[in-house]
């Protein structure tokens, strides 16, 4: 199994980051990529026309590995509502129709829905949080059973909030069944969970990098399926996602037409030679560790969170419906008011969010960052 790589980032011995949900830290060698691309610019007059082009190709690429696509699939975008509000100006929502999300949706993957409900004369069905916490039948059931045609599911792989799992899989063959289109927020599990677009097949898939890809804040990427390679429209204009945009006279003629695949889909300025190259090396430490071994790292420690929970009596059991790269432990009455605070004195970091604390390591954490984490837990928890 993959060991910790904590070696290459910046952690000091003494911090137990446990709080990838929220936001990674980037490696050492991001970091140096970081100062040469913001060098770039202190010196413009050594750019060429490749300074704008060979970052943002080469960064595609690396994306698209994560999630089984190709780099004609993939668009460079700003952030993953970036991506959900070009989703949301493609796809067909007839007045009627209807769109489907779940109860507590991130606001990035709710918002624009009603928004687009509203224009167009449709609504927007909640799905409402089941009993048992399985979201999964009960999503394909509200999908099979809408007395309104169904033209969007805002989908994916967990319930951002609740940390239990989605089966995409059944989901997207009944969005499939009911002839709607599938839109995903991947930014909570891309680079944590092996992902095939080949096998769901969304329309869309948005994600951001700055958590579990170990990159940049302020930088996404947006999959669109073939169908949108070719009727769809980007969210602005600008030349360098159109034919010969990239050409010394781009400004002399109108060109109508838009680079292939997913590239007109790209945001302006997308060339950005301070954060690209971030993103860059962090993505090439992901390929060269292997999705399917950081996932199985990610499980190793998640499994050893949910085990030191239990016994020191901090859960009532290992909830089924967990994902195998997030814990979100539901304490109920045992968490005392200011905990959050109390760890982070001890320079343990997650998330607490009322009666849940949100550990979600990555691949430079250890089991003496959970070891820490339960040892100051277990000792201001309530009897």
């Amino acid at each position: 199994m993959l060991e910790s790589q904590r070696d290459k980032f910046a952690l000091p011995p003494e911090i137990s980051y446990l709080d990838c949900a929220y936001m990674s830290p980037i490696p050492l060698a991001s970091i140096e990529a970081g100062k040469r691309g913001t060098a770039v610019k202190a010196e413009p007059w050594k750019m060429t026309i490749d300074s704008y082009y060979d970052g943002v190709e080469e960064a595609r690429t690396l994306a698209a590995g994560t999630i089984g696509a190709t780099a004609d699939d993939v668009a460079v975008i700003a952030a993953t509502s970036y991506g959900l509000a070009t989703a949301a100006k493609n796809v067909p929502v007839p007045a009627g129709s209807t769109i489907i999300l779940m109860e507590n949706e991130h606001p990035s993957h709710r918002y624009v829905w009603y928004e687009l409900a509203e224009q167009n004369g449709g609504t927007v069905t909640v799905v409402a949080k089941p009993e048992d916490g399985d979201w999964t039948p009960t999503l394909v059931a509200a999908i099979r059973d809408s007395g309104l045609p169904v033209a969007v599911v805002a989908g994916t792989l967990l319930h951002w909030f609740e940390g239990t799992r989605v089966d995409i899989e059944q989901v997207a063959e009944a969005v499939r069944e009911a002839g709607a289109c599938l839109v995903m927020d991947g930014t909570q599990w891309v680079g944590a969970v092996p992902f095939d677009v080949r096998e769901i097949q969304p329309d869309f898939l948005s994600f951001a990098t700055y958590k579990f890809l170990l990159g940049p804040y302020r930088l996404g990427f947006l999959y669109a399926s073939e169908r949108w390679h070719r009727e769809g429209k980007p969210l602005e204009h600008h030349a360098w996602h159109r034919y010969n945009g990239d050409k010394p006279d781009f400004y002399v003629e109108t060109v109508p037409g838009y680079k292939a695949g997913a590239r007109r889909f790209d945001m302006g300025e997308r060339s950005d030679f301070a954060v690209l190259p971030v993103a860059i090396e962090s993505l090439k430490l992901i390929e060269s560790l292997g999705l399917p071994a950081i996932s199985e790292r990610l499980s190793f420690l998640n499994d050893r969170i949910w085990e030191e929970a239990l016994r020191h009596e901090l859960v009532p059991a290992i909830d089924p419906l967990r994902v195998p790269h997030i814990s979100i432990l539901d304490m109920k009455g045992r968490l005392p008011e200011g905990v959050g605070a109390k760890l982070k004195a001890e320079n343990i970091h997650v998330t607490v969010r009322g009666v849940k604390v949100r550990v979600s390591p990555h691949i430079y954490n250890d089991e003496k960052d959970i070891t820490r984490l339960f040892e100051v837990l277990s000792a201001n928890a309530l009897d």
